[in-house]
């Protein structure tokens, strides 16, 4: 007798609650400009040299700042304390579509400027280009334009020393 193999229909995993979570209770969001132009690339550089800050890029392509401050109302076991009471805002979170239940395929989030600058560098080369040299500290660009400028400066010096 020989075996046929069955396949395995998994169950999706349960849906987290809002009761139960509170994610969404540790942070503030607000939306930004894309970085379609050197201001706005610069805003989020802005944003990004702050601490406890980060942006997000959604899977609709939207963007978004967001400020890590916790909920004075969420508790310690994460349960709203003013849930009968809360805000229209936070009426209007839905856990079936929320960061936890349902992850934005397509989602970046940018927590440091260097990250934000090589998506930049990578996906919007004409803004990057026009914020590299007035916008973007020595620190924080990329290491391999610093390279070929110390070898540039190298080149420079052995010929002026006849090598």
């Amino acid at each position: 007798m020989s075996r046929i193999p069955l396949p395995v229909i998994q169950d999706k995993a349960p849906l987290v609650e809002c009761t139960s979570c509170g994610q969404c209770c540790t942070y503030v969001g607000i939306s930004i400009n894309a970085p379609s132009r050197p201001r706005y690339a610069t805003d989020v550089l802005w944003y990004l040299y702050h601490e406890r800050t980060y942006v997000y890029l959604d899977g609709d392509g939207e963007w978004s700042v967001h400020f890590e401050a916790r909920c004075r109302n969420l508790s310690a076991d994460n349960r709203c304390g003013v849930y009968l009471e809360r805000p229209h805002i936070c009426r209007g979170f839905d856990n079936r579509s929320c960061e936890v239940n349902q992850p934005a395929e397509g989602a970046l989030t940018f927590r440091d400027p260097r990250a934000f600058l090589e998506w930049l560098q990578a996906n919007k080369p004409k803004v990057y280009a026009k914020i590299a040299a007035s916008h973007v500290p020595q620190a924080l660009r990329p290491q391999q334009r610093v390279e070929r400028s110390v070898r540039r400066r190298a080149v420079a010096r052995r010929a002026r020393s006849g090598r």
